[in-house]
């Protein structure tokens, strides 16, 4: 379990979009930074970043993940 503490690490509040929809949010915490454009997998759901931004007053930093789309 990953602890929200890291030294050195950066501390993250996600969301998860499929399209224009928020399926998912949650916090991450990872030892290195995540870029725009990196793939990420979440659980069992693997996108795309979009967007990493400092939140105002918060030690997390906004990340949306844009989610591969699901064929049926």
């Amino acid at each position: 379990m990953v602890g929200t503490g890291l030294m050195g690490g950066v501390e993250y509040r996600y969301e998860l979009r499929l399209g224009d929809e928020i399926v998912a949010t949650g916090h991450l915490s990872r030892e290195r930074p995540i870029g725009v454009g990196e793939r990420l997998t979440i659980g069992s759901r693997e996108g795309i970043v979009r967007t990493v931004e400092p939140l105002l007053g918060e030690r997390e930093q906004r990340l949306v993940v844009q989610l591969a789309c699901e064929d049926g």
